[in-house]
């Protein structure tokens, strides 16, 4: 299935962005030119007076990210276009936005593997990579029993870390079917994120193979899960770049239009 949607694009608004030039316009215009029907902005955000956020996270607020939407010009070339966020899960319940601001914004997209974030999203403190499997098979049940994902962004990437396939290997198949299982009974969405299939990914973290990952979305489409896709770009030229990777595992996985989203199919409907 060629992909025509893709809804985790960072635009210039957040902190994590390298490019002045990720305006909605230009998105916008890339994203029509690549034949993408469907884009969602997902910039980061903490929004939840009851939790006190990291200082990297303390200017995105809801008011800052939906500075986006007066920017989003009329003519949009036939691109549907969703406004929504990615935020924040640190574990024991604790996510970066309230229910009362998700309702505001089209979609939320949380990752349960932020662990570059130590001392805020995990503890700061040397780990085994049977202690990291575990923390991300807890942190992803963990954002399932909130029920405030629309979904899960770039699922069991354990970011900060280099050995991801001895972390992986530590997941069993069973484990990963009863959390994607969870996921499907509460019709969360998993992302398939064309960073992690990166070449340039791989480069810089060269301990893990596409293989590990085509293994995960397998056994999360036999567990029923629906999914979206993401190229997570931080630049312009990230965006444009991946289109032609999310098509190739798209193919790989097996992905067809009954896959998708709800969320996905009703957007690009209307």
């Amino acid at each position: 299935m060629k992909v025509t949607h893709d809804v985790h694009i960072h635009t210039y608004l957040s902190t994590c962005c390298e490019d002045a030039a990720s305006t909605p316009e230009r998105i916008i215009k890339t994203a029509s030119d690549k034949g993408l029907k469907l884009i969602g902005f997902a910039d980061h955000i903490w929004e939840n007076p009851k939790f006190k956020p990291s200082e990297w996270y303390r200017t995105q607020n809801l008011e800052h990210i939906l500075k986006i939407k007066r920017e989003i010009p009329k003519d949009t070339l036939g691109v549907k276009v969703l406004v929504g966020c990615e935020t924040e899960y640190c574990g024991n319940d604790i996510i970066g936005i309230s229910r009362e601001a998700a309702s505001q914004l089209d979609f939320v997209l949380v990752p349960m593997s932020h662990f570059h974030m130590k001392g805020f999203v995990i503890p700061d403190k040397d780990y085994k990579s049977i202690e990291v499997a575990r923390l991300m098979v807890n942190y992803f049940k963990g954002v399932l029993k909130l029920d405030i994902a629309t979904g899960i962004a770039h699922p069991f990437n354990p970011l900060g870390f280099r050995t991801v396939d001895d972390i992986l290997n530590h997941i069993s198949d069973d484990e990963f079917s009863e959390c994607f299982s969870m996921a499907a009974e509460k019709g969360v969405s998993i992302e398939i994120n064309a960073c992690i299939f990166h070449e340039k990914s791989r480069k810089i973290i060269n301990n893990y193979s596409d293989e590990s990952y085509i293994r995960i979305f397998e056994i999360a489409k036999k567990s029923g899960c629906m999914f979206h896709f993401g190229s997570d770009a931080h630049t312009l030229h990230h965006f444009e770049a991946r289109k032609d990777v999310l098509d190739k595992i798209s193919e790989k996985i097996g992905i067809e239009e009954k896959d998708l989203s709800p969320f996905i199919i009703n957007a690009s409907a209307h």
